[in-house]
């Protein structure tokens, strides 16, 4: 069949164009699973993805035209639609009527009790804090995560920072303990990720160029990051001392 194929007039070119139209089909379906390669260890997990700021808080303003609460919106969207279709239950503390709309145009400004009160309702495995760093200094860039409870977050922290620091192509900023109420006082693993420096002028340029290919390289870093967690048996703490 294949000597058939490479003799027959104009039908290699065909052959090849049909495979590249089903592949460029399935990569706009599943762009995450082919592209990465990955079984889906998210299936089944139940995740809650909060996206810094909102509201009256803007976040960093240092990018012309996108605002940090906007940018981190977008990315959650992004990284839930991916979970979704890979078959986990997603929480966004932004869309709290989950009503699965984009709610920029009402966005509520939540306090971190707000944010971490909802997030324990769902009795979720994970929450994943979405922010992007900013800096008066618009050459500086990296990614940096960030945890609360040494037991609890540190290494869940670090499982989705080594997929940023490996994947975005800036520098590797490290893991640093910061005490979020986030984080803090929700009952599983939680980080704050921040992904990359929205004021650095490459990457402001990057995430208003109306393509959204930043946003969507940033989330699927992500889900990889949370697909890595999922993919071993890990004892979870949600105190100290107390297993979950």
């Amino acid at each position: 069949m294949l000597n058939k194929i490479k003799s027959a007039p104009g039908r290699k070119k065909t052959t090849f164009s049909i495979l590249a139209l089903v592949l460029g089909i399935s990569l706009v379906f599943y762009p995450y699973a082919i592209v990465k390669g990955q079984e889906a260890f998210v299936t089944d997990r139940k995740i809650v993805i909060d996206a810094g700021h909102g509201g009256r808080d803007p976040g960093s303003t240092q990018c012309p035209g996108l605002y940090e609460s906007v940018a981190n919106f977008q990315i959650a969207e992004l990284l839930q639609a991916m979970l979704m279709d890979a078959g986990a239950t997603v929480y966004m503390t932004r869309d709290m009527d989950g009503n699965g709309e984009d709610d920029l145009a009402d966005d509520e400004t939540l306090t971190n009790a707000d944010r971490y009160t909802y997030a324990n309702s769902t009795n979720s495995d994970v929450l994943l804090s979405i922010h992007l760093n900013g800096s008066l200094d618009h050459t500086k860039n990296g990614t940096l995560g960030l945890y609360s409870m040494w037991r609890k977050d540190k290494e869940f922290a670090s499982i989705l920072h080594e997929r940023l620091a490996d994947e975005l192509n800036v520098p590797d900023l490290g893991i640093y303990q910061f005490m979020s109420g986030v984080t803090m006082r929700f009952n599983g693993p939680a980080s704050i990720q921040e992904s990359v420096y929205i004021s650095n002028t490459e990457e402001c340029t990057a995430l208003t160029d109306g393509t959204g290919n930043r946003q969507q390289q940033i989330a699927e870093s992500l889900y990889n990051g949370l697909n890595d967690w999922f993919s071993a048996e890990r004892e979870v703490f949600i105190s100290p001392g107390q297993l979950k």
